[in-house]
């Protein structure tokens, strides 16, 4: 059986604010457990998605990702631990860490949704040709707004007022992520 997957932003999406500094600052919002949950009773295969340059930055110290993913219901994560001018290849809005999630579980991107809040989450989804849902939290309004030339080629499945709307968005279309 293929895999529903549903990739995550964290910081703006799942939770934080528009300039987190250190990861222990960060601070899920308030049905972002609930959205995970919700996914994951739906048969949905949620993976966490996100840039840390404050990895390359030496602020993350040993913070432990892997625990908060584990424990929010994640099914899975990779994380970009480059800055900017490191110019890898998975920092998004490059594709890099969805395509490592694909080549892994042997993924059909087209079938899969991205779930963020910046521009540059949707650049990156558009461009592995998964299909987008913005959220208005964190940086969604900049993305919809000055940013939205940004990532002008592509368009938002839906626009989801939080990550837990995205999830009753995707769940309402049923057990297939191609319905919607």
């Amino acid at each position: 059986m293929e895999k529903r997957v549903v990739f995550i932003d964290r910081d703006g999406t799942m939770g934080g604010d528009k300039t987190p500094e250190h990861p222990w600052d960060y601070t899920p919002f308030s049905r972002t457990a609930e959205a995970f949950a919700l996914l994951n009773r739906h048969g949905f295969f949620p993976v966490v998605v996100t840039n840390q340059s404050c990895i390359a930055r030496g602020k993350a110290g040993d913070y432990d990702f892997g625990a908060e993913f584990r424990a929010i219901g994640a099914a899975d994560w990779f994380l970009c631990p480059h800055d900017t001018a490191d110019g890898c290849d998975c920092r998004k809005p490059a594709p890099g860490l969805l395509y490592r999630a694909r080549d892994k579980y042997g993924l059909d991107l087209s079938e899969a949704y991205m779930i963020g809040d910046r521009w540059s989450d949707m650049a990156a989804g558009g461009r592995a040709g998964c299909r987008l849902i913005l959220v208005r939290t964190g940086r969604g309004g900049e993305a919809l707004g000055r940013d939205r030339e940004k990532w002008r080629e592509y368009e938002p499945a839906y626009v989801a007022e939080d990550l837990y709307d995205a999830a009753c968005w995707l769940c309402e279309r049923g057990a297939n992520a191609g319905t919607a």
